[in-house]
């Protein structure tokens, strides 16, 4: 027999049973905004890569490779040169809080004036550092190869004071500008070897093989140097003007040496121990211990920016 108080607490049942169906059906962006407090950002990060990676094997399957188009193989390369760095440029504009004073279109600017001209500056002062007396070996002169990661960096570094100029000086701008920077620089310089890949007898496999071992380690290469060192650079600034310190040093010869011990450390350890076996041998630990250091130093900087960031705002 049915009673007021069982006809009263019917509904009550329903009513958090239909609260907890919505709960469960709440998607990871409105979890992650409810946790920060903020709106609600869809991005569709998965939805962009999945689309540009789509033209770029459709441009690479059909009009290059079926139909002999090489007209195409431009705009094939310099697409799937920008897929990785141009979605984390995605990102990035998505991760932009009402209280940063750069926009998504200053980002992209920035990855496209810095990415032109710190290559512009890096290749300048390669060559000219290769025209030191030096021994040659594998085709790269032993203090060219050493010095690769302290050239590209310092042109990374002067575009990043130059166009980061009239920006705030937070370390979490410099995040940003520094990762703008180090994405063009990267879409540049990828777009390079893709094309210089493109000969052979399987020039589309050659090339697509190339994008894929770059595109996959873009997060842990330009970007994630040039991020480290922006955010170093606008860290030490005063006020509005930036400043030269010892941090910005360190992390400066830091992120050169990764990039350096990326780039040539397996010929690097050929030359010095006489034997060209040894480079391939040293080519991937390598590879991969500056990856998963430069995973550890992201993780700490970004935990440093959250901390910074949550007791301006207590």
């Amino acid at each position: 027999m049915s009673t007021v108080l069982d006809k009263d607490a019917t509904p009550a049942v329903h009513e958090t049973t239909n609260e907890h169906h919505t709960r469960t059906h709440t998607s990871r962006a409105e979890k992650k905004a409810e946790k920060k407090g903020g709106p609600v950002r869809h991005t569709h990060t998965a939805l962009v890569l999945a689309a540009g990676f789509a033209v770029w094997l459709y441009l690479g399957l059909v009009p290059i490779h079926l139909m002999h188009n090489t007209a195409v193989v431009p705009a094939w390369a310099l697409l799937g040169a920008a897929l990785v760095p141009g979605v984390i440029l995605w990102i990035m504009s998505h991760r932009l809080a009402p209280s940063d004073t750069i926009t998504a279109e200053k980002i992209v600017q920035t990855a496209a004036i810095g990415g032109f001209l710190a290559i512009t500056i890096a290749s300048t002062l390669d060559a000219l550092t290769g025209m030191i007396p030096q021994p040659v070996e594998y085709g790269h002169g032993a203090i060219q190869l050493a010095l690769a990661g302290f050239v590209e960096e310092f042109a990374k570094a002067v575009l990043i004071v130059a166009l980061g100029w009239g920006v705030a000086k937070t370390a979490r701008n410099g995040l940003f500008i520094g990762g703008a920077v180090g994405a063009g620089f990267a879409i540049v310089e990828t777009t390079y070897y893709i094309l210089a890949a493109y000969d052979g007898r399987s020039p589309v496999a050659a090339s697509a093989f190339v994008m894929f071992e770059r595109g996959l380690t873009a997060p842990f290469m330009h970007i994630l140097w040039s991020a480290v060192l922006g955010a170093a650079i606008f860290a030490a600034a005063r006020g509005s003007r930036f400043r030269l310190t010892f941090g910005v040093i360190g992390a400066y010869i830091l992120v050169a040496l990764l990039h350096g011990i990326y780039d040539g450390g397996g010929d690097m350890a050929g030359i010095l121990l006489k034997d060209p076996a040894i480079s391939g041998l040293f080519d991937f630990p390598l590879m991969l211990g500056v990856i998963i250091g430069g995973a550890f130093i992201w993780r700490h900087v970004a935990r440093k920016n959250k901390a910074t960031e949550a007791s301006v705002s207590a």
